[in-house]
C-alpha cells in the first residue's frame, strides 16, 4: 500500500485539474499513474497539511496506523546504544503486530518515515594529521564489467597515510582476517615504515566487539590475531565507531576516492589489466598529482613522515595455527592436507602459516615444510612422508592410491575403470604407476595419463608404453581389445 501525503494528493488533484497528462504529473511528482487515477477520484484536499491517506482505506479514510501514532513517537524517541543504531522501520512494524496491528507493513513505514525525530546534525571537525601520526585502512569494492562482458565484483584494501596523502590500493579476494593482515604489511611496506596509528573501518575480521563504558568512552576488543599483528609492528589501532560520520568520514573518503577517480570511465581487458592499470595510477597519485587537501605531491610530503621500520613483511608473517594430525599422518586446514611423520600421529601440532609456504612444528621441532596452496589445490604429501605409510604391506598399494588420486581430478576415472576391468589384479598396478610417478614427477605422470585416458588404455603397462615408448625400429606388442 503506497501512502501519500494531504500535500501530494494536493497537487496531483490540482495538476490534472489543470488538464495536465498523468505522464507529465507522474513525472513532476513521483506518483504512479495508477495512484493517479485513485487520487483524482477521492474528495478534494483543501489543505496541502495534514495526516497521509492511504491507498485501500476507503475515500478520505486514514489508515489503520494511525492510531499507534502516538506510541510509535514514543518508541522512536527511545534511548538507544549507538551500538544497535536507531530503530528501524521493521522493528516498529514488529512492535505493532504484538501490538495487534493487522494492516499492510508500507502504513508503517510511511508513519515512521514521517514522525521520526530529525537526527541531529553534528558539525565535522575537520583535521589534518601530524607527521608519521596516523594512517587509514578501508575495504571497497566496485562492479565492473571487462571487455569480454564478464561482470565481477572487484573488492580492494584500500590505505593511505593521512599527513602525506600516501596511498596503497591492493585488489583481494576476499576480506578475511589474514587478508587484512596480509595487505596491511604490504601498505607498511609501500610507505616505508609503521606510523603510531591506524584508523579501520567496522572490520568484522579486525574488531571482535565493541562496548560503551559508563564514562561514555567506548572500549575495542580486537579479534587476538589482529592484535597481535599491530604488536608486532608497533601499531596503534583504531576502530571507527559506527554511526559516528565525524570518524567514519575521512576514511570512508578514502574509498570513495579509489571508486571515483580509478574506476570511473575505465576501460578493462581483464582482472590482470585492472590490476596493471590500478598500479600505474596509485604511481601518478604519488607521485604526479597535486592533492586537494594539501596543495602537494604525497611523495614531497612521504619524507616528512616520521615512520617506524617494520620487522615483518607480507610474505612471510606467520599465523599460528594449532591441528590434531589425523591417523593418516596429515593435517588438515580448510580443505588442504599437509603430510606430516607418521610418528606425529594423534598429537598436536603447529602449523606457521606464511603466505606461500605451510611450516609445521611438533613443540618447538620442525617437522615439514609444504607449499601453501598444492598444485593440485587439495594435499601436499612429501615422499619420505609417503614412504612410511608402506610399512605394512596390506596398507601399502591403498596408500599409493590414495597418494595418486590426490595429485589431480583427472587421475580418479583413469584409476577407477582401471580398479573395475582388473578387480583382483589392481593393486601391481597401481604399484607400478607410483613408481612410475616417482621416477617422472606429476607433470610427466599426469600427461602420460590423460594421453591413457583419451586411448582408452587401462593399465601400468600402457602408461609406461607411453612414457617410455618402443624404440625405433621395433614394432611394440600388440594392445589388448578394450571394452569401449
Amino acid at each position: 500500500m503506497q501512502m501519500f501525503s494531504n500535500q501530494e494528493r494536493y497537487m496531483v488533484q490540482q495538476l490534472r485539474k489543470a488538464d495536465v497528462p498523468a505522464e507529465k504529473v507522474h513525472q513532476l511528482t513521483g506518483v504512479s499513474e495508477r495512484s493517479i487515477r485513485r487520487i483524482v477520484q477521492e474528495p478534494e484536499v483543501t489543505s496541502p497539511d495534514g495526516k497521509p491517506s492511504g491507498k485501500g482505506q476507503g475515500v478520505g479514510r486514514p489508515s489503520d496506523v494511525m492510531k499507534y501514532e502516538a506510541q510509535v513517537r514514543e518508541w522512536l524517541s527511545e534511548e538507544r546504544d549507538p551500538a544497535d543504531g536507531p530503530m528501524n522501520s521493521r522493528e516498529v512494524l514488529a512492535r505493532l503486530r504484538q501490538a495487534g496491528y493487522t494492516g499492510d507493513k508500507t502504513a508503517v513505514y510511511e508513519l515512521v518515515k514521517r514522525v521520526r525525530p530529525p537526527k541531529q546534525k553534528i558539525p565535522l571537525v575537520r583535521f589534518e594529521g601530524l607527521p608519521g601520526e596516523f594512517s587509514q585502512h578501508d575495504f571497497g569494492q566496485r562492479r565492473v564489467q571487462y571487455a569480454d562482458g564478464r561482470i565481477e565484483v572487484v573488492k580492494f584494501f584500500a590505505s593511505r597515510l593521512k599527513y602525506s596523502r600516501y596511498v596503497d590500493v591492493q585488489v583481494v579476494a576476499n576480506e578475511q582476517q589474514e587478508t587484512v593482515v596480509r595487505c596491511l604489511l604490504n601498505a607498511f611496506e609501500t610507505f616505508g615504515g609503521v606510523p603510531l596509528m591506524g584508523v579501520f573501518d567496522n572490520m568484522s575480521s579486525a574488531v571482535k566487539s565493541r562496548e560503551m563504558l559508563a564514562d561514555g568512552t567506548v572500549k575495542v576488543h580486537w579479534t587476538d590475531r589482529f592484535a597481535q599483528v599491530c604488536m608486532d609492528c608497533g601499531l596503534i589501532p583504531l576502530a571507527c565507531w559506527p554511526y559516528r560520520p565525524q570518524q567514519k568520514g575521512s576514511v570512508e573518503n578514502l574509498v570513495g576516492f579509489v571508486k571515483g577517480n580509478f574506476f570511473c570511465g575505465r576501460q578493462f581487458q581483464d582482472r590482470d589489466d585492472l590490476i596493471e592499470q590500478l598500479q600505474d595510477w596509485v604511481a601518478y597519485v604519488n607521485t604526479e598529482r597535486t592533492c586537494d587537501a594539501t596543495g602537494e605531491i604525497p611523495q614531497a610530503r612521504l619524507p616528512k613522515e616520521s615512520l617506524k621500520s617494520c620487522a615483518h613483511r607480507a610474505e612471510t608473517y606467520a599465523f599460528k595455527v594449532s591441528a590434531v594430525v589425523r591417523p593418516t599422518a596429515r593435517v588438515h586446514y580448510r580443505g588442504m592436507e599437509y603430510s606430516v611423520p607418521a610418528e606425529a600421529i594423534g598429537q598436536t601440532v603447529t602449523l606457521h602459516l606464511q603466505q606461500t609456504q605451510v611450516s609445521i612444528y611438533l613443540g618447538d621441532r620442525h617437522l615439514a615444510d609444504h607449499p601453501r596452496r598444492p598444485d593440485n589445490g587439495k594435499s601436499s604429501v612429501l615422499s619420505e612422508h609417503a614412504q612410511q605409510l608402506f610399512t605394512f604391506k596390506r596398507g601399502k598399494p591403498f596408500a599409493q592410491r590414495q597418494i595418486l588420486l590426490d595429485l589431480d581430478p583427472l587421475v580418479e576415472p583413469y584409476l577407477t575403470e582401471l580398479v573395475h576391468r582388473r578387480p583382483q589384479t589392481w593393486q601391481p598396478d597401481v604399484e607400478t604407476l607410483y613408481e612410475l610417478y616417482d621416477q617422472i614427477g606429476r607433470a610427466d605422470f599426469l600427461a602420460a595419463i590423460a594421453l591413457a585416458t583419451e586411448e582408452r588404455c587401462f593399465g601400468s603397462e600402457y602408461v609406461q608404453a607411453i612414457v617410455n615408448p618402443t624404440p625405433e625400429g621395433v614394432a611394440p606388442p600388440p594392445l589388448p581389445v578394450l571394452f569401449s
